[in-house]
């Protein structure tokens, strides 16, 4: 069993996937050719969150297909996503271009006084 499925296994056995969310993250892995990636040369795949909260030292690193990106961004906490927002990124809009092909690069990068930072880029 890969490293990917068995991470999501642990979340659901651990209760922070339901059963639905399990099963449409290993489905995309299904759908993942496992190969070792080619040269990249169409447009960027894969949506990368960081979220560090300098208060109390949580990491939270997310990388996963566009295609998952809705799914993902629920797991932002509330704070994080209004500081996203004051730093004038649209996750609505962000989420509702997807599938008109989304340039590579950074998106929000957040740096709060507390310590917080929240990184979402696409390569």
């Amino acid at each position: 069993m890969n490293e990917e499925r068995k991470r999501i296994l642990n979340l659901l056995a651990e209760g922070q996937l339901t059963a639905e969310e399990a099963e449409s993250l290993l489905s995309a892995l299904e759908e993942t050719p496992s190969a070792a990636p080619e040269p990249r040369s169409g447009p960027a795949r894969l949506l990368r969150i960081y979220v560090h909260d300098g208060e109390d030292g949580t990491v939270v690193k997310v990388n996963l297909p566009l295609a998952l990106a809705r799914f993902a961004l629920k797991f932002v906490p509330e704070e994080q996503r209004a500081q996203i927002v004051e730093a004038g990124f649209d996750l609505d809009e962000f989420l509702a271009s997807l599938g008109s092909g989304v340039p590579e690069g950074k998106l929000v990068e957040v740096h709060d006084p507390d310590g917080t930072e929240v990184l979402i880029e696409v390569v």
